[in-house]
């Protein structure tokens, strides 16, 4: 799969096979594609692809980052305990109000607010299978994330909390206030691509590591 959405962040634009056994010139014909669009981009590869491929990224003078944990969750048990949180409201919000999913996550994440705002606008939140939350502390948002109901999967999203206010179990509150959610329209199982930070806070919540793959992003 290739996709572009627009943003300037190099994971929200790039290749992503599925497959381990692949063609180099049919990934190198898509990151043209991508490329061609002048956003930063990215290239994700399963463990187990072909070498040359690594070798393909590096020649275009793509960068390897930290391997991205793709990682799954079946079984809800600690959800439930997880999102009582002290004080922390945690509430889904209407598409009109996208635009502070936006903010809080850009805050959450250390990225400029106008690229959140252009991802995260009142038709993507509108969109059928789409929650959005916001995790208030006193009324004052502290933390946000999005969850994607297709079938019977949950994805989980853009969970971001003020730096502020980490390591109070903000970040897993609403991981799994979305996860619950998607279960009860449906879904059977949940996946998210975790950050290092947040790999052991998934777990914790029973998520598994499925694979870690490898990331490559443009220089520009």
């Amino acid at each position: 799969m290739a996709a572009v959405t627009g943003v300037a962040i190099p994971t929200l634009n790039g290749v992503w096979p599925e497959q381990v056994e692949l063609n180099e010139r049919h990934i190198a014909e898509m990151l043209n594609e991508v490329a061609e669009t002048g956003v930063p981009h990215c290239l994700q590869l399963r463990p187990g692809t072909s070498q040359a491929l690594s070798m393909m990224a590096e020649a275009r003078g793509m960068v390897r980052q930290e391997p991205e944990p793709l990682m799954v969750l079946e079984d809800p048990v600690h959800l439930d305990a997880a999102q009582a949180v002290g004080r922390l409201n945690i509430r889904q919000l209407d598409p009109a109000h996208a635009s502070l999913h936006a903010v809080t996550a850009a805050r959450g994440f250390g990225a400029p607010e106008e690229l959140f705002l252009q991802l995260m606008t009142p038709a993507v939140v509108g969109r059928p299978g789409v929650r959005c939350y916001i995790g208030e502390l006193d009324g004052r948002a502290v933390t946000t994330g999005l969850g994607v109901t297709l079938g019977d999967f949950v994805g989980i999203f853009n969970i971001a909390t003020d730096p502020n206010h980490r390591g109070q179990g903000f970040g897993a509150a609403v991981t799994a206030r979305a996860v619950i959610d998607g279960m009860n329209d449906g879904a059977t199982w949940s996946y998210l691509q975790s950050s290092p930070s947040g790999y052991g806070v998934y777990l914790r919540l029973g998520f598994t590591a499925l694979e870690h793959w490898n990331c490559w992003v443009s220089a520009t």
